[in-house]
């Protein structure tokens, strides 16, 4: 065997061991291709905490997008389009990017969204009830721009399909769970222009006198989220074909913001506790898949912290999917003998 040879070899068996699973319990993928049509309603909540306990909520309206999605092996690529605002101006851009085996997946995001509301505000401002002045008012001064991956492994892969609820590469066939294991990367953007927030409760609230702007708040923030995180997953196969699936993980994440340092050489100096937020992850989806048509619902929750001396911001970011789609192509174990071919 040549030296090139056992590297494909050695590649081919590496795969092989990343989608190994028992039969009994998981129905392996079919088909080579995906095509399928989803449609995304995104819920989003970001609290800004300062000046003891003072606080505002931003919540942009529930957005809802639609797009196409095509998968092939391993890959799953999507683009989506917002059906509330489709002019350019208004959009919120969101690009995601999955890879999934029996052993691991990993998931690329990206979301940008510039178009918020104010949802709550507590400040100090003579016994005054400013939110009812301001309660669901645009604020065009709130720009959050995220993007970052994070990778699993699922110890139980033989028994759980993780793919089966949330990707509908396989078919569980039996109950089975699975601990997880994980670490993820963000790269965050986040953009408050206090001018703004003075300028619109000057023109809400009589009397109102800028206090945001006289502050040392800092009005941009940039941060790099790196975490490790462990939970669980469940798989429920209630009827044939039908599954309803669970999983929650919960993340201790460490934030550096732009600016600070942390270096492994010198990690006991740079590392700050404060730095440290712990962060939560849910999911619950419900699949008909009978390996040839698919349809079904998915949900998620996270939720994460960013904390300084200054102000806390916490996040809360939810998606629901609904979604039918079809395999296609059939894998050369499932073709009739002489097929190169079979739809």
């Amino acid at each position: 065997m040549t030296f090139f040879q056992s590297i494909i070899y050695g590649t081919k068996r590496l795969f092989d061991e990343f989608n190994t699973f028992d039969t009994l319990y998981i129905e392996p993928q079919h088909y080579k291709f995906q095509a399928m049509g989803q449609m995304t309603n995104y819920y989003e909540r970001y609290s800004l905490t300062y000046n003891d306990g003072e606080r505002i909520e931003f919540s942009p309206d529930v957005s809802t997008v639609i797009g196409p999605y095509i998968g092939y092996s391993l890959i799953f690529l999507g683009y989506t389009l917002q059906l509330n605002n489709l002019y350019l101006g208004n959009m919120q851009k969101t690009f995601n990017l999955s890879l999934y085996t029996s052993l691991f997946g990993v998931d690329f995001y990206f979301r940008d969204n510039n178009k918020f509301r104010i949802k709550n505000l507590n400040i100090k401002l003579d016994n005054k009830k400013v939110t009812e002045y301001i309660n669901d008012q645009e604020f065009d001064g709130f720009h959050v721009k995220y993007w970052g991956f994070n990778l699993y492994y699922i110890t139980k892969h033989r028994k759980h399909s993780y793919p089966a609820a949330y990707n509908q590469s396989t078919c569980q066939k039996k109950s089975a769970g699975s601990p997880l294991f994980g670490i993820g990367y963000g790269h965050y953007s986040i953009t408050m222009d206090w001018q703004e927030l003075d300028n619109m409760l000057s023109k809400y609230v009589n009397g109102y006198m800028p206090q945001f702007t006289q502050t040392p708040l800092n009005g941009v923030m940039n941060y790099d989220c790196y975490s490790v995180y462990g939970g669980y997953s469940y798989n429920w196969v209630f009827a044939r074909n039908w599954l309803l699936g669970t999983s929650m993980t919960m993340a201790l994440s460490y934030n550096i913001s732009k600016g600070e340092s942390f270096t492994v050489g010198n990690i006991f100096n740079d590392f700050k506790l404060s730095n440290i937020s712990l962060d939560g992850v849910g999911r619950m989806g419900i699949v008909w898949n009978n390996t040839r048509f698919f349809a079904g619902a998915s949900a998620q929750i996270h939720s994460y912290t960013y904390s300084k001396p200054q102000i806390k911001i916490n996040n809360l970011f939810g998606t629901i999917n609904i979604y039918a789609g079809i395999n296609f192509g059939k894998k050369k174990p499932y073709r009739k003998p002489g097929r190169v071919f079979e739809f």
